[in-house]
């Protein structure tokens, strides 16, 4: 009986993050005349303008194994997976203060918050990878082969690490409210030392070791082009090492927030 009573406890905490996060993906788009429309029109829209520019204003190529892919498509690949975890970042900034009724009034626990975020943001990836695809279709007159469907499971590592740090960040950010000034910050920096418009190649021998060490979108990135246009399976050591890396930052910042979590009715 009791271990009946704790799986109905667990399947409702499943419910109840599911229904979070879709609470949280039609908040973003409540105001708005096409409502979830935005969601695919937003990422073809923004796929369009960068092929514009940086193809044909920049006369910008990709230097590379890929170099004869469409450059559009090269820069949206990385951005894919920059956006996800930028979003899930970001949004964890301010997670507990705009959930600040749920924590205070309800029996809702805040540990659910994080996940649901994660939820909420894998969907805005799920859809800009419709958009991709649907462009992919476009430019290159077939389907990508089935090596593109590895790019969901470098998605799951990053989702894992995402969520680590995004625990990490709430719990600060609620205590700490600069946290929401210095968070964007860091994204923009993260983009900017990220293969999404250039080849870590590219860099200076020193500075691109630096940035493969330290930059938690370096592999997933470059994989994703790995298998989405080259064909190729994903590096098994490196997506190992990866996720382990990953699973130990979630689990730091599980424990973070559990702790601080104890507070947030106190302080929002």
């Amino acid at each position: 009986m009791k271990l009946f009573r704790r799986g109905l406890g667990r399947r409702r905490q499943v419910q109840l993050t599911f229904n979070l996060a879709r609470r949280q993906v039609l908040q973003r788009y409540r105001e708005s005349m096409f409502g979830l429309v935005w969601t695919l029109m937003t990422p073809m829209i923004l796929l369009l303008i960068y092929g514009f520019v940086f193809s044909q204003v920049f006369k910008s190529r990709w230097v590379g194994d890929v170099e004869n892919e469409p450059y559009a498509l090269l820069i949206f690949s990385g951005l894919m997976i920059f956006n996800f975890l930028s979003e899930t970042l970001n949004g964890s900034s301010s997670l507990v203060q705009s959930n600040a009724l749920l924590v205070k009034r309800t029996t809702v626990s805040p540990r659910l918050l994080p996940y649901a975020l994660t939820l909420s943001t894998l969907f805005t990836f799920a859809i800009n990878s419709m958009a991709f695809l649907i462009m992919y279709v476009w430019l290159n007159g077939r389907l990508p082969s089935p090596y593109a469907l590895q790019v969901y499971v470098l998605v799951v590592a990053v989702a894992i690490f995402a969520t680590g740090v995004g625990m990490v960040i709430s719990a600060v950010s609620a205590y700490f409210r600069d946290v929401q000034q210095i968070v964007p910050l860091l994204t923009t920096a993260l983009l900017f030392f990220s293969p999404v418009f250039f080849p870590l190649e590219s860099l200076p021998d020193g500075i691109e070791r630096v940035v493969r060490a330290v930059n938690p979108l370096s592999y997933p990135i470059e994989q994703s082009k790995n298998v989405l246009f080259l064909e190729r399976w994903l590096s098994l050591p490196g997506l190992l090492q990866y996720t382990a890396v990953a699973l130990i930052v979630w689990w730091v910042g599980s424990m973070i927030y559990k702790v601080a979590s104890r507070g947030f009715a106190d302080v929002v």
